[in-house]
């Protein structure tokens, strides 16, 4: 029987959102599931979207805690014949994560290792597990999931399988589905089964379901082999379609997992998978080369290939010149490429042994040298150095974003793959398409496998630009059949390539996989619209020519961006922000595990309700003030974001028009004028002391100001740092070093005159000539909580005060990371014309107290063996970490240890929110106070930043000292001054 002439050219069923009754489908779910049911206007918004250009807006979501959750969540979508997509990150660029019915986020609960067997290598997992939190378990055993994509942070074992995901070691470990070897499945009626490899004589038979897909499959595998063998390109990074390939040898068993690999939710719902497992590398090494011309580059990548590597991946100039825009990137790039290079190769190997490498190392710099490719080359054995120059490859994709403006680099070609050997003719062929449009691309990726991610440089809310996409599009799957390669290589069909089935195997092939879509799903509830019978290129688009949005006037500058909503739009989707493991970005996140909370969450909320796409063209709406509400403006995203989404200083420009519109509430007016609170908290001390301790006035400031009974304000000094400073008689020795201002800020005068003490007392032992400064405010608090005008008039007084200081070449020290971020970073963006210059002047003047005192000679005698380190969030987002660890390391036999423990969760006065307080508790119990529980007698936790030591003092019992307070207390006062 001729399956394919039967059904030729009928489209598949596809399930209708139109024609579901939204509210009964609501009430249905909340009465048979234990998990998230949210129809609300903002989750549907925050879920309309991936990392594609697309946009459509689900009915509603569905987030479930358990296995039965997702059981009836799919038996409920057959009977309301709803549609129905599953979403892992959703960190798809192709357009597969998003669709118009019921989406189902697996991430947040559904997430479990729920069996490992190291001795047989395999594990047994829930689809929502992250790959880099899956790995991390596994790392203990000494194995890991093999395919490693550069979305490991965020990317789930789900989405994985959906796409056939691959990653930078795909040469020698191949694509997802050559490590499934088991899935339990949800098909479209409801049924549970078991697809495993199993004898074709053994294959279910009757009229279930079941037995349908392995007939269907089988069959179309069978009579079409020769079609299914001429069409399939002849490379290994190949994941259209659906796999028939997989089935064609009638030798071997049968195994309806690899159907399911790469077919994106559109054939079944996987409830678990038993994956295989690889054994970690014992030794690595990597070699970072540099070359003058893009496709010389290419042209290396088959001779590197004959060395065997690991990985062979490519970053051409428009990449690496992004990363001059991210303070950690740009210091990683500058270490390891000399020159400016049209393109870099990362080569890695890995070997059985350290002392292996080396040699294979010096091998190849000789073979390349001779064979005259590449100008530069740098080598490094060290982990930790290998770490950071990967860490700049995985962000590439990110960094391919980085464009500013309307015209941005888009991912709807990026997925291509040829043979290597043909990648440089591929390529320049490629470039020339992108040349013939007017536009430019980055290219980055898998030179090892012949995959490159090209991304065209298009502006997507105009006519002309998305002709320019449709037609570069249409032109490089023309290409792509031409050169025998894939369109597809591992981030799958979508949306944006499902259009272009057809064309790349053709009608009878095209057929076959409309007859297992059918059979797999007959009503077409399963994720329609991709793979087979989608909608045309060009429809659902996020932007497209009816995309506009409010021209919001602002208080900070955006003009580098265009405007505050090109500062929103900047954010692409590719949801670095849903890391956990590592860095601080995003600490709510981290807590709460919720889309809304993320920095692409928060993004995509003000972005469409600037867009006027939430029932409202501004930025007043009530849900997005909440989606808001959970961001501790860290900074983290500035840093940490491939892009520098700097999602506090949009909260800030938020709430400014917020409470334009609402009112300003009374909290919001005194946590942002807490510096003339702390005036008279300071005169009189004792008995606002006492008072604010009360139980009585705990519980008014909780009724009024919000401020969580649990919480102990801090304390004011009735001796001021000021007040010290003025009556202090001891003789100050004459100095001969430079002259330096040390600025006093509140905090510091009111609440800890300690340290400025101590900072004091350190840099007149170095022998500097100190001032110190108190011209007011620096204005954070006003910042962070949108009083956007008092924090402009702030600014202007404190930049005409210290403007002068700066331009006679002095530095202005700061001991509070948060007020020097406000001076280096908020002043100029909120000031205008000659008051800009004169803060950017000011900014370049500005240090953190540990940069300058590293530098000075300082007799320190031997102080605790362990000093742990708890950086203040504003701090690493400047990037100035280091600046701590060089200071403290200054101190003799001590060891220095990052804690690497992300936010602290106060953050300000985030923490001290009775509706912030369990969130706050539990990014705190995360990772830093386990480790200051964890110390041992004799060490010393040191925090920076007064919000980080107010929340291990009130959550853990424990004192963090100030650097500068450490080191004063270490000088040996015998030794005479410098």
């Amino acid at each position: 029987m001729n399956l394919v002439q039967l059904t030729a050219g009928t489209p598949v069923p596809k399930a209708d959102a139109n024609l579901v009754d939204a509210e009964v489908l609501r009430r249905e779910l909340e009465r048979q599931l234990d998990g998230e049911i949210r129809f609300d206007a903002i989750s549907r918004a925050l879920y309309s979207t991936d990392a594609s250009v697309y946009q459509i807006r689900p009915l509603g979501l569905v987030i479930p805690k358990t296995r039965q959750d997702i059981i009836r969540t799919v038996e409920i979508c057959h009977r309301f014949r709803c549609p129905l997509t599953m979403r892992g990150g959703g960190t798809s660029q192709a357009g597969q994560a998003i669709g118009e019915g019921i989406q189902v986020d697996t991430s947040k609960y559904y997430n479990r290792v729920l069996e490992v067997n190291a001795e047989e290598r395999w594990a047994r997992v829930e689809p929502g597990i992250v790959l880099d939190e899956l790995n991390a378990q596994l790392a203990p055993l000494g194995l890991r999931f093999a395919p490693d994509i550069s979305t490991a942070s965020r990317a789930t074992i789900g989405g994985m399988m959906s796409n056939n995901s691959c990653g930078a070691r795909s040469v020698i470990y191949g694509k997802t589905i050559d490590h499934v070897l088991e899935q339990t499945v949800i098909l479209s009626d409801a049924s549970i089964v078991d697809f495993r490899e199993i004898p074709r004589n053994e294959i279910p038979s009757g009229d279930t379901l079941e037995a349908a897909c392995y007939r269907t499959v089988l069959t179309l595998a069978e009579e079409y082999s020769a079609e299914i063998d001429r069409r399939y390109p002849k490379i290994l990074r190949r994941v259209g379609g659906y796999n028939l390939d997989e089935f064609t040898d009638p030798a071997k068993p049968v195994n309806l997992a690899k159907i399911m690999v790469g077919s994106e939710g559109t054939l079944g719902v996987v409830l678990e998978a038993k994956l295989r497992l690889v054994p970690l590398p014992k030794a690595k090494a990597v070699m970072v080369i540099g070359f003058h011309d893009l496709l010389e580059s290419l042209s290396a990548a088959p001779v590197i290939l004959e060395h065997k590597p690991s990985a062979v991946e490519v970053m051409d100039k428009a990449i690496l010149d992004n990363t001059r825009q991210n303070i950690g990137l740009d210091r990683i790039r500058s270490a390891i490429v000399q020159g400016d290079p049209a393109a870099t190769l990362c080569v890695e190997f890995y070997g059985d042994r350290k002392e292996d490498l080396p040699p294979r190392l010096r091998s190849l710099e000789a073979d390349l040298r001779a064979r005259n490719l590449g100008y530069h080359y740098h080598s490094e054995t060290d982990p930790a150095a290998q770490a950071r120059i990967w860490s700049l490859r995985e962000s590439a994709l990110g960094l391919s974003t980085a464009t500013k403006g309307d015209s941005k680099s888009i991912s709807f070609v990026e997925d291509t793959a040829v043979a290597p050997e043909k990648l440089s003719s591929f390529i320049g062929r490629f470039l020339t398409i992108i040349r013939s449009h007017e536009t430019t691309a980055g290219v980055y990726a898998h030179a090892s496998v012949g995959c490159l991610h090209v991304r065209p440089v298009i502006n997507m809310k105009t006519e002309d630009g998305i002709r320019k996409f449709a037609s570069i599009a249409e032109q490089v799957a023309d290409l792509v059949v031409e050169y025998g390669g894939a369109l597809s290589a591992e981030h799958g069909d979508g949306m944006v390539r499902s259009p272009f089935m057809r064309k790349l195997f053709g009608d009878v092939l095209y057929e076959a996989f409309r007859e297992v879509k059918r059979t797999f799903d007959p009503l077409g509830i399963l994720n329609p619209g991709k793979i087979v019978d989608s909608p045309p290129l060009t429809a659902n688009l996020r932007l497209g020519t009816g995309y506009r949005t409010v021209n919001h006037s602002s208080w900070f500058d955006f003009t580098e961006y265009g405007g505050v909503a090109g500062a929103i739009e900047m954010c692409s989707g590719v949801g670095a922000c849903r890391k956990t493991l590592a860095g601080t970005m995003c600490p709510s996140y981290m807590a709460t595990r919720d889309e809304s909370a993320t920095t692409r969450g928060r993004a995509n909320a003000l972005r469409l309700a600037l867009s006027g796409q939430l029932e409202e063209s501004g930025l007043g709406d009530e849900g997005v003030y909440e989606t808001l509400d959970l961001c501790l403006e860290c900074r983290a995203c500035k840093a940490e974001c491939p892009v520098n989404v700097d999602v506090a200083r949009l909260k800030s420009e938020f709430l400014a028009d917020y409470w334009k519109r609402h009112g300003t509430p009374l909290r919001a007016r005194a946590l942002g004028g807490v510096d003339r609170l702390s005036v008279w908290g300071s005169r009189f001390a004792p008995l606002f002391n006492w008072l604010t301790a009360s139980a009585p006035i705990r519980g008014l400031n909780e009724k009024l100001l919000g401020i969580d009974r649990r919480r102990h304000l801090p304390a004011w000094k009735r001796e001021t740092f000021e007040r010290w400073r003025m009556q202090r008689t001891e003789p100050r020795a004459s100095a001969s070093g430079p002259a330096v201002t040390l600025f006093n800020d509140t905090f510091t005068n009111h609440y800890d005159p300690e340290i400025g003490i101590a900072a004091l007392e350190v840099l007149e032992r170095g022998s500097c000539q100190v001032n110190v400064v108190r011209p007011g405010c620096c204005g954070r608090p006003l910042i962070s909580q949108g009083l956007l005008a008092e924090a402009r008039e702030y600014a202007a007084k404190l930049v005409e005060a210290l403007f002068p200081i700066a331009n006679r070449g002095e530095k202005i020290l700061f001991c509070e990371p948060s007020c020097l971020s406000s001076v280096k970073e908020d002043a100029a963006a909120l000031l205008r014309g000659e008051q800009q210059k004169k803060a950017r002047t000011v900014a370049q003047a500005s240090l953190l107290f540990e940069e300058f005192a590293a530098q000075l000679d300082l007799p320190l005698r031997a102080g605790p063996q362990k000093i742990l380190l708890h950086g203040h969030c504003h701090q690493k987002s400047m990037g100035l970490l280091q600046s701590s660890m060089a200071l403290l390391s200054r101190i003799p036999s001590a060891t220095v240890v990052d804690l690497d423990a992300g936010c602290c969760g106060m953050a300000g006065s985030f923490g001290y929110s009775k509706q912030h307080y369990d969130v706050s508790k539990t990014i705190a119990n995360r990772r830093l106070l386990p480790a200051v529980k964890a110390m041992k007698s004799g060490d010393v936790l040191v925090a920076p930043g007064t919000s980080c030591r107010h929340q291990v003092a009130d959550l853990a019992g424990a004192t963090a000292l100030h650097p500068a307070v450490l080191i004063r207390s270490l000088i040996d006062p015998t030794e005479p001054r410098a």
